[in-house]
């Protein structure tokens, strides 16, 4: 009996080891396990269980799970071009709210910088979620170095919304503290994502701060009413 109880326990070990263990989820659904060292959100670095040193890029993943967080591979416009980028899903259901940067990065000499600025184009996603397609205003992921004045060494965020079957991934100019000049902007996207829920709809005309704290909660409860 002592002895049925020790496997029994060393079962339920293993598999709670298993289970929070890193993996990738490649286009072709073969899986890698092992331990995520970083993501520039161009490419994802993993040492394997093999104890192989793997760099993938973002065109060749559905997702990847890291440190108890899904990051998905999405599709963004660059002129003609479909490129492909990580995004960190921080809520996932009739809308989604997605995060890119600021988490640690790959070895300083596989680092990118990137920058954003609005175009109009076709933004297709693709992720173990599912996928989508929308013709409209996107974003545009340009390389070159980040000019936005922030202190050295400070994480650069940007954050993306989706309603799947409702327009293309569209970014929200959302921060920490929201910049006063962009609240109007914000509010009017949380308005067409959110604006069916009467409840909702009334607390984000009346919200001051529209930071991404309280925005990521209001599309969790917009989630969980559906």
């Amino acid at each position: 009996m002592r002895n049925l109880f020790f496997l029994v326990t060393l079962f339920f070990f293993s598999f709670q080891h298993a289970s929070a263990q890193d993996f990738i989820v490649k286009n072709n659904d073969d899986v890698i396990r092992g331990t995520i060292k970083g993501t520039d959100y161009f490419s994802v670095f993993i040492k394997a269980n093999d104890e192989t040193d793997v760099i993938l890029p973002a065109k060749d993943i559905k997702n990847f799970f890291w440190n108890g967080n899904t990051y998905l591979s999405k599709g963004f416009a660059t002129g003609k071009n479909l490129e492909y980028r990580f995004v960190k899903v921080l809520e996932m259901g009739k809308v989604n709210l997605y995060a890119f940067g600021g988490e640690a990065l790959m070895p300083a000499q596989k680092q990118k910088r990137v920058r954003f600025s609005p175009s109009i184009g076709i933004g297709t996603g693709t992720g173990g979620y599912g996928s989508g397609m929308g013709l409209g205003g996107g974003v545009s992921i340009g390389g070159g170095r980040n000019n936005d004045n922030r202190p050295a060494g400070a994480p650069l965020v940007r954050y993306f919304i989706e309603k799947p079957g409702a327009g293309p991934l569209q970014e929200i100019p959302i921060k920490a503290i929201t910049e006063d000049t962009r609240k109007a902007e914000v509010k009017t996207i949380l308005l067409q994502k959110l604006g069916d829920n009467p409840n909702l709809k009334a607390e984000v005309e009346a919200n001051t701060a529209l930071n991404s704290k309280e925005v990521t909660e209001m599309v969790r409860k917009y989630n969980q009413d559906y």
